[in-house]
């Protein structure tokens, strides 16, 4: 975890999936791209079960919960500036 955007959802009752939709939608609107994979607590991903995603999700207890940490992608060129 380097580089990326930190998400939180208030709503605690939200669905981890769905908060993860409405997260890489705005990072996506906001970068132009998606980003490579979203950490979260590993407790966020308890009784939930697995949706076919195109972004990876990985659990991580660094994250705090109801919190996503979504990871830019790696490479050599500098981040672009955020689309205003």
């Amino acid at each position: 975890m380097k580089q990326g955007m930190l998400w939180y959802d208030s709503q605690t009752a939200r669905d981890v999936y769905n908060s993860l939709n409405l997260a890489v939608t705005y990072f996506k609107d906001k970068y132009g791209f998606a980003p490579e994979c979203c950490f979260v607590h590993p407790d966020m991903l308890k009784d939930q079960a697995k949706k076919d995603s195109t972004i990876k999700v990985l659990p991580d207890e660094k994250v705090l919960r109801n919190h996503i940490w979504m990871e830019f992608p790696h490479t050599e060129k500098a981040i672009p500036e955020p689309v205003k």
